[in-house]
């Protein structure tokens, strides 16, 4: 390694003088932390990580995009290939880095995560000052136009839910189960599976989501036994007699101010003695949490985590006993909550 030149040393230097140079160190580290989001995030939308194979050319790459700006797209693989997501030899780009080989094997997770930081979770932030002056019930609409990929950036706490739920229905060997809020029927699929003789009913407000969710079902088998539905449990009959109803990370999107009606109107769609499980994180209590947390009251509605404590309460509120509380998620505030009807 070269020793500094002497403009190096008196740049640094220069840099020592004007103070704070811990922080512009932690600044520049997060710069390129951003660079890179941004990055594979603007890869997963265009599409473009699947497709390079084992190496495309800058002409190859410009006809799929439609570019007609040849040097702004060459600017951009650049910048792909300093951070090392991308490599290029001999003028032809191929996928290199760890996170977008993920995103062009298809982690549906991973490439959602990455689109949403351009689609939406970086708007708040920026419209921070417009945001605090609107008025009760104003807000943004990420959580209808971009449902899908809330959706599946929700799944990352499906291994710790589904272990909870695997447990929960093999004591309990409901016939009839009610997943409310069902997205992408992973939880519905898992408690069908689990308990061959069981009917699930699912219901989301997202008909998009819930269309793609019934296809998936119907590959699976379970079809006949899961039935999906489009709408609002707080208008929708559905009828009754469930032995467990699920509320698993979505209870957060009603209102705080509704929740022990909900509760009370799902117990009264319950066989006696039934039970529901709610999962959810709750804020404060990691960054995660908090961010998680700030997304949600920035959208229109009242959408907001449940307080530390509040799941508890509002259950108990409601009418129902609490039989188990569990952390579920390492280091986050992620409660899973058994509770059943009095």
């Amino acid at each position: 390694m070269r020793a500094p030149s002497r403009a190096q040393v008196r740049g640094l230097l220069g840099t020592a003088r004007a103070g704070h140079v811990g922080a512009r160190a932690l600044a520049v580290a997060d710069s390129r932390a951003l660079v890179r989001s941004l990055f594979l995030a603007s890869a997963a939308r265009a599409g473009l990580l699947d497709w390079l194979g084992d190496g495309r050319g800058l002409a190859e790459i410009a006809t799929r995009m439609g570019a007609v700006r040849p040097e702004r797209l060459r600017a951009w693989l650049e910048v792909g290939t300093e951070l090392g997501e991308l490599a290029e030899r001999g003028g032809r780009y191929r996928v290199r880095g760890r996170r977008a080989r993920a995103i062009a094997a298809g982690d549906a997770l991973l490439r959602a995560h990455y689109r949403s930081m351009l689609d939406y979770q970086a708007g708040p932030y920026a419209e921070l000052a417009t945001l605090l002056r609107g008025k009760p019930g104003e807000g943004r609409s990420d959580l209808d136009a971009f449902a899908d990929d809330i959706a599946q950036v929700s799944t990352a706490a499906t291994p710790f839910i589904a272990s909870y739920l695997t447990r929960a229905v093999e004591r309990s060997r409901p016939a009839r189960i009610l997943d409310v809020g069902c997205g992408t029927g992973v939880y519905s699929a898992i408690a069908a599976g689990l308990e061959p003789v069981a009917e699930v009913d699912g219901v989301d407000l997202a008909r998009d989501v819930v269309e793609a969710a019934r296809a998936q079902l119907r590959r699976a088998g379970l079809g006949d036994r899961v039935r999906l539905h489009a709408g609002d449990i707080r208008g929708w009959a559905p009828g009754d007699g469930y032995d467990l109803v699920l509320l698993l990370n979505n209870v957060y999107y009603f209102p705080a101010g509704e929740r022990v009606a909900l509760y009370r109107r799902l117990g009264g769609l319950m066989t006696e003695r039934g039970q529901i499980i709610v999962a959810s994180q709750t804020a404060p209590g990691s960054v995660a949490a908090a961010h998680l947390n700030f997304m949600l009251a920035c959208q229109a509605g009242a959408a907001a985590l449940p307080r530390p404590g509040e799941l508890e309460t509002d259950l108990a509120s409601a009418g129902f006993e609490i039989s188990d509380v569990a952390s579920i998620v390492p280091t986050e505030p992620f409660l899973a909550i058994t509770a059943t009807r009095r």
